[in-house]
């Protein structure tokens, strides 16, 4: 259930934005008139799309907040706070130049990246201070017995939870181990770092559009 509720919020957002678009590059290029305008705005083939990347991007939230420390809680609290204030100032730079019905709709579009961006780096500065397991000199199938938490019976988000922990431990003992054991470059550990940032940013992005699409669902304007 929880799952299904993270998804709805998560899809409200990005279907807002993506109708946003539509609708200027249809009032850009097509006539009000033209059957194209009707069918073009955005129906079921769209509504599929976004449903399918926003479970995947809840999926990924909800399992990595299972595994992340308490501290980075309040991390994603400031976030919380930082895009409420965030918005609250973009909406009144915004009033004097947006039509009133478009305002909020707009006003979340622009929120998304420049409150995502800043978060992810700090997740990554959260991973980088939190103490880590030492992985060196040890074979990767100790390294997932060691550290692999234990399941939670049946439970699909218990099973997703430990492929992401098994991930995170295969990260972390391919880059502790690169030069020692497996003789990789610079560029295979350059690699590692990317996939951590591209990790945490999957989940500042996923975080963000929650937020993003309940303040759209309080409104007015997702349909």
């Amino acid at each position: 259930p929880v799952w299904v509720l993270a998804t709805q919020m998560i899809a409200a957002g990005s279907l807002e934005a993506a109708r946003l678009r539509r609708r200027a590059w249809l009032g850009q290029y097509l006539r009000d008139d033209s059957p194209w305008h009707r069918r073009l705005r955005g129906g079921a083939v769209m509504v599929v799309r976004h449903q399918l990347l926003a479970a995947l991007l809840a999926l990924v939230l909800l399992v990595k907040l299972r595994l992340l420390p308490p501290v980075t809680w309040l991390l994603l609290l400031a976030g919380a706070v930082g895009l409420v204030l965030a918005r609250g100032w973009l909406r009144r730079r915004l009033a004097p130049h947006v039509v009133e019905a478009r305002l909020m709709a707009i006003t979340r579009r622009l929120l998304v990246v420049p409150v995502a961006g800043p978060l992810a780096l700090a997740l990554v500065g959260m991973v980088l201070l939190s103490p880590q397991p030492w992985l060196i000199g040890l074979d990767w199938e100790a390294a997932l017995m060691r550290y692999l938490p234990s399941g939670e019976g049946g439970s699909l988000l218990g099973f997703f939870e430990r492929l992401a922990a098994a991930a995170d431990i295969t990260r972390a003992w391919a880059m502790q181990n690169a030069e020692a054991q497996l003789g990789l470059g610079a560029l295979q550990i350059l690699l590692g770092w990317l996939l951590m940032l591209l990790t945490q940013g999957a989940v500042a992005w996923a975080f963000v559009r929650l937020l993003v699409g309940a303040d759209a669902l309080r409104g007015e304007e997702v349909s």
